[in-house]
Parts: C-alpha cells; structure tokens; sequence
C-alpha cells in the first residue's frame, strides 16, 4: 500500500498541530547547531589568545547573530 500524499487544508487539527510542533523543534535544532558552532570558535579564540570585541563581533556577525548595523550602534554607545 502506498502512501497518500495530501496538503496542509486536508489535514485534521491534531496533524497541523504535530506539522507545526515538528517545523518548530527542526528550527530550534538548526539554531542550536549554528549557536553551539559559534560558542566552540569564540572559546578557541579566548584559549589562543588575547581577544577584543571586535573580534568576538565579527565572529558573531559572520554567524548572523548580530547585524552589521547593530555592531555599529554597539560602538556608538
């Protein structure tokens, strides 16, 4: 028996529900795996060495942790 491909207006409400539950927890995986890589370079760059801000800035940015824009209003303050 094979399986019957259908849409998300054919689905019941407990299906949307795990649908939206799944996409959620997958998103969450995603930004843990990019957040757990960012903090692994930052304390490898503390080990190294003597680190600044700017440092840990563009690491952050180059993640899209931060934006361009936010990096520069964090010097202007």
């Amino acid at each position: 028996m094979g399986m019957i491909s259908f849409g998300m207006s054919e689905m019941g409400r407990d299906e949307r529900e795990y649908a939206s539950w799944v996409t959620t927890l997958v998103d969450a995986s995603a930004r843990l795996d990019v957040l757990e890589t960012v903090v692994a370079e930052l304390r490898s760059m503390c080990e190294r060495a003597d680190v600044d801000s700017e440092q840990v800035l563009k690491v952050l940015e180059s993640y899209g942790a931060i934006s361009k824009r936010a990096r520069t209003h964090s010097h202007a303050a």
